[in-house]
């Protein structure tokens, strides 16, 4: 684990500014940006300033530390699981609200239908990507818009949802 630089920052900020003016500071709320590598792929977290001021021998190892907000490729970055659901917390920005039963559906990896929305941001478009939560706005994981968000047609189509991690389990 090391301290995020100044680009590997820019592009954490950057998104999650470009989602709503200020959701970077409620996000961060005076932890820190942290990097961590697992198999080649650099991984932005949510870590304090306390755990990045250790010795950079002892943070070499560190794999697992910090709470993982997304992946950094190239000069972007882009949201997973948990930074999602850090995220929900704090905006409804680029989020849609989905029924009980959507939600359980969604879980098993299923689209949700429009009429299944309870509420969108109404800047999202097809081709957008989201973060689907239930109706109480918990982060369920994230989609992509694919239809209307209205209708018997598919409004959001899942890319990984929390339920991800137990089906995998059976492979």
């Amino acid at each position: 684990m090391r301290q995020a630089n100044l680009e590997e920052e820019t592009a954490v900020l950057g998104f999650l500014e470009a989602m709503e003016k200020g959701l970077s500071m409620k996000v961060l709320s005076g932890g820190a940006l942290g990097v961590v590598e697992r198999d080649g792929i650099q991984f932005a977290v949510l870590t304090s300033q306390a755990l990045l001021s250790l010795p950079q021998d002892l943070l070499a190892g560190a794999e697992a530390a910090g709470l993982p907000l997304g992946v950094l490729e190239g000069d972007g970055f882009h949201l997973d699981l948990q930074g999602a659901a850090l995220v929900a917390v704090h905006t409804k920005a680029q989020t849609c609200r989905v029924t009980e039963q959507a939600a359980k559906l969604f879980l098993y990896g299923r689209n949700v239908l429009g009429d299944s929305v309870v509420w969108h941001e109404p800047g999202l478009k097809r081709g957008d990507a989201c973060i689907v939560c239930n109706g109480r706005g918990e982060s369920l994981g994230l989609g992509v818009v694919v239809g209307p968000f209205k209708g018997m047609r598919e409004a959001v189509k899942p890319v990984q949802d929390l339920g991800t991690y137990l089906r995998d389990q059976d492979e």
